[in-house]
């Protein structure tokens, strides 16, 4: 018979278990996502009762019940209570679970057996967080269930918060997604990524997005599976996607096989036996078996590195958790194996092995070492790279290069905050124009440097001013020998931008999804400036000066939203120096008076972009005239979801290639269903 009353039930923190069933979906590459706003029900019978029997003999009593309960409120347009024993709710069920929201068609509870059911368009939210799925079953005494054709949305930053189970978090959050109401109204910003590299070279930023927010990790997630079994210590599930793109059809997403996710040590250690990348629903990619979460998270020990300069070629790396000796002191520690040098039985990496005697290896020679420093102490930061190419004993100093420094921020008069730094490094490499790569044998001092943004008027202004003095050991101007010598100097640079013309910003539709791009894009034409000098003064008593001005218009044309040339990105910006004096070294030596700076960015077709940047000697007088120097070349594949590239520079031999996800803050245009 029903019983228009409203329950309240007490049921055991083993229920539902849903912080540790949303956290499963950290799995394969960061962390996840979920959402706001569910549909109030607009029409309630109220009933009171308990679903808890609390006489002594109950077969629930006698479960083992833990300290922190959880509350649950339903409401319907009908509730039966067939003796005590079955409790039903139908039409517009509504239960309020600590602050959080379930809704269903049907609502069941049997007592003896302690299990709770729920049936037809299920969907829970709280905070941020939200799911839907066709079934919901929960065996309360032995904390055994599960859940069918589940979607959902995750927020990760805040999914411990929003699904803490807590006794005095009885407050209703109503803040959650409808999924009738989800829309194409909301805006979906890029805010962060991951990124994956290969290779020698520093990838430079994205340059339509004119920043790289891959810090690591993905905060929002869309995720779907067929069947999650809930258990006592966690859950496991036969396969579980997800995507970090919030519009459908989406261009990435992720499958986990055979995971499991069981609580170790307060946390949640996520196991997914293996795991696939899919591209655009068709490209599927193995990434192996993944080991997510727990205090010492477990990820893939090995990588493969590209280094011709001092490794002959392919190595083969393993990676090491971070040590901490202390609360200030960490140490990360990498062995390397030369795949290259092992396959050649010889090595062309050392100076002065030319001879066939001196290019013949041992078995030391076959691994490296880099080995990184940090250590803080008050407001003090010291930093140590050391990377050592061969565990030769004969070749140690010839395969070393170490870098470190030690540093802090002070208040000086005039300057206010500057960074003070003190620094040593043992065979740097340096880059000088068309003199092209030399060698720093060691250098240690120190120096002051200061930076400053701001706007002037209509320009916007970054200024840099550095001040300092060091002992060099380096190679000379002339020729290779090497010279030591001390030098003071001073240096100053201002970098300028004017927008000379933009498109009209009110044209971009900030709801629509783009398909080539993960932020919409504004032709406009800006004007940019450099101005920078320095002044060496050296030991020997030689000195140098230059002063050097830049100017150049950049322009941006296109949108990327049609198939074929529909972005175009032209930077054009000719420099000269005035210079007086030289350096007795090469490093530093001020050479190309006149240069011509290039950068071009153009789409072919669809999702590819090539992308150069080059600098030309164009000083007449110069013995180098007519050289390019400093040449990137790229090949990109661009995505609004993810981007990959590969760049090569020629004058170094460099090269590496990039894979990047790029993860948004779900708006409420974002659908659960995918």
């Amino acid at each position: 018979m029903a019983a228009k009353e409203k329950y309240y039930l007490l049921l055991n923190l083993g229920f539902l278990g849903f912080a540790s069933f949303l956290s499963l979906f950290e799995i394969a590459i960061a962390r996840e996502y979920f959402f706001e706003n569910v549909d109030k029900a607009k029409h309630y019978d109220y009933s009171v009762g308990t679903l808890i029997n609390r006489d002594k003999n109950s077969t629930l009593e006698k479960s083992k019940v833990e300290d922190i309960f959880l509350t649950l409120k339903i409401y319907s347009d009908k509730q039966y209570d067939y003796d005590q024993n079955i409790y039903l709710a139908e039409g517009n069920v509504k239960a309020i679970i600590n602050g959080g929201i379930l809704r269903a068609d049907f609502l069941k509870y049997e007592k003896l057996t302690g299990i709770l059911s729920a049936e037809g368009n299920i969907r829970f939210s709280k905070g941020r967080q939200y799911f839907r799925g066709r079934r919901f079953q929960f065996n309360l005494l032995n904390k055994e269930g599960f859940i069918k054709d589940v979607f959902g949305i995750l927020d990760i930053n805040n999914v411990l918060d929003d699904l803490k189970i807590d006794s005095n978090s009885g407050k209703v959050i109503e803040k959650d997604i409808s999924v009738s109401k989800l829309n194409m109204n909301g805006e979906n910003a890029y805010a962060d990524g991951i990124e994956f590299s290969f290779g020698n070279i520093n990838l430079p930023q994205n340059k339509i997005t004119r920043s790289n927010k891959s810090t690591g990790s993905i905060n929002s997630w869309r995720f779907k599976s067929d069947l999650i079994t809930i258990q006592e210590k966690g859950w496991k599930s036969p396969r579980i996607n997800f995507t970090n793109d919030p519009f459908d059809p989406h261009q990435i997403s992720f499958e986990g096989i055979d995971v499991i996710a069981e609580e170790e040590e307060d946390q949640l250690l996520i196991t997914s036996s293996k795991t696939n990348l899919i591209l655009e629903s068709r490209t599927k990619i193995f990434l192996g078996k993944r080991i997510f979460g727990g205090k010492n998270k477990k990820r893939n020990k090995f990588d493969l590195i590209l280094d011709g300069k001092d490794r002959d070629g392919l190595v083969l790396i393993r990676r090491s958790n971070t040590t901490s000796i202390n609360e200030n002191i960490k140490f990360d520690f990498q062995p390397q194996f030369l795949i290259n040098r092992a396959l050649l039985g010889k090595t062309n990496s050392y100076k002065n092995n030319k001879s066939q005697d001196k290019k013949n290896i041992s078995f030391y020679d076959l691994f490296g070492i880099n080995f990184k420093i940090k250590a803080n102490h008050k407001d003090w930061v010291f930093d140590s790279v050391n990377d050592l190419s061969t565990l030769n004993k004969t070749r140690i100093f010839s395969g070393l290069r170490h870098s470190s420094s030690f540093r802090k921020y002070l208040k000086m008069p005039m300057l206010d905050d500057v960074n003070f730094n003190i620094f040593t490094t043992y065979r740097s490499r340096a880059w000088n124009g068309t003199i092209g790569e030399t060698e720093i044998k060691t250098a240690y001092g120190g120096f002051i440097e200061k930076s400053h943004n701001f706007k002037a008027g209509e320009l916007t202004n970054n200024l840099n001013i550095r001040l300092g003095t060091a002992k060099y050991e380096a190679e000379k101007l002339e020729n290779s020998e090497m010279a030591s010598l001390w030098r003071s100097s001073i240096f100053s640079s201002l970098d300028s931008q004017f927008q000379v013309w933009k498109g009209n910003q009110n044209n971009l539709d900030k709801k629509r999804a783009t398909l080539l791009s993960p932020i919409l894009i504004n032709p406009e034409l800006v004007l940019r400036t450099n101005i920078n000098g320095s002044y060496f003064q050296y030991e020997d008593g030689s000195n140098q000066g230059f002063l050097k001005f830049s100017l150049g218009p950049e322009i941006r044309l296109g949108n990327l939203e049609n198939k074929f040339l529909d972005y175009t990105k032209l930077s054009v910006m000719p420099g000269f120096k005035i210079k007086s004096g030289n350096s007795p070294f090469k490093f530093d030596n001020a050479i190309d008076l006149k240069t011509l700076n290039i950068s071009f960015m153009q789409q072919i077709y669809g999702p590819i972009i090539f992308d150069i940047i080059s600098n030309k000697n164009i000083d007449k007088n110069s013995e180098k005239y007519g050289e390019y120097f400093d040449t990137k070349l790229g090949l990109l594949w661009q995505k609004r979801a993810y981007e990959f590239g590969i760049y090569y520079h020629p004058d170094s031999y460099g090269g590496g290639l990039y894979f990047r996800i790029n993860g948004f803050n779900f708006d409420n245009s974002v659908k659960a269903v995918f």
